[in-house]
C-alpha cells in the first residue's frame, strides 16, 4: 500500500469517527419526544402571605440534586403577585445569553446586565437582544405555599 492510500484511509476513518461522535447527541435529542413527557418537580418558593399583591420579589428554590452536584444550590426567580387571585413565577435568566435578570423597582423593568436587555413587569421583552418574553414556570398553591413545576421550562433557562 502507498503512503497516499494510507493517509487518505486513515483521513477517511477519523472524519466517520468525527461524524459518528457529533452525530449520537442529534439522534438522541431527535428521539427524546418518544420517550413521553417527564415527570413534574415541584418546590416550594415560598408562603403566599410573604408575596404582596402587586409587588415583584426575588426569591430562591432549593434544587433537587444527585450527591454528586452540590455546586448550585438554589434556582433565582422572580415572584409577581399583580392581584390576589393572580400570580406569575419568572425564571432569572434571559431568555437571550442566559445572563442573571435583575428587577429594578423605580423603573418596574427587569434588566438583563450582560447585553442591555429589557423586559415589562409582565415578561413581555421591551428592548435589546432578546427575541422572546421571560420564560414562566407552572406555579400551582398548595397548603399555603407557592410551588412551580422546575421542568415547566426549557433546561438552560
Amino acid at each position: 500500500m502507498r503512503r497516499r492510500d494510507m493517509l487518505k484511509r486513515l483521513l477517511q476513518a477519523g472524519g466517520a469517527a468525527v461524524a459518528a461522535v457529533l452525530a449520537i447527541p442529534a439522534l438522541v435529542l431527535s428521539l427524546a419526544p418518544l420517550r413521553g413527557q417527564q415527570r413534574s418537580i415541584w418546590r416550594a418558593v415560598g408562603s403566599l402571605e410573604a408575596f404582596p399583591i402587586g409587588g415583584v420579589q426575588k426569591a430562591a428554590v432549593p434544587l433537587p440534586h444527585p450527591d454528586w452536584a452540590k455546586t448550585i444550590i438554589d434556582q433565582g426567580v422572580f415572584v409577581w403577585r399583580p392581584t390576589s387571585t393572580e400570580l406569575v413565577v419568572y425564571s432569572r435568566s434571559c431568555t437571550d445569553l442566559g445572563c442573571p435578570l435583575t428587577w429594578d423597582p423605580g423603573g418596574e423593568v427587569f434588566l438583563c446586565p450582560c447585553h442591555g436587555g429589557i423586559f415589562a413587569k409582565d415578561g413581555a421583552r421591551m428592548a435589546g437582544p432578546p427575541k422572546q418574553p421571560m420564560h414562566r414556570y407552572l406555579t400551582r398553591i398548595r397548603e399555603g405555599l407557592i410551588e412551580i413545576d422546575l421542568r415547566s421550562i426549557p433546561p438552560e433557562a
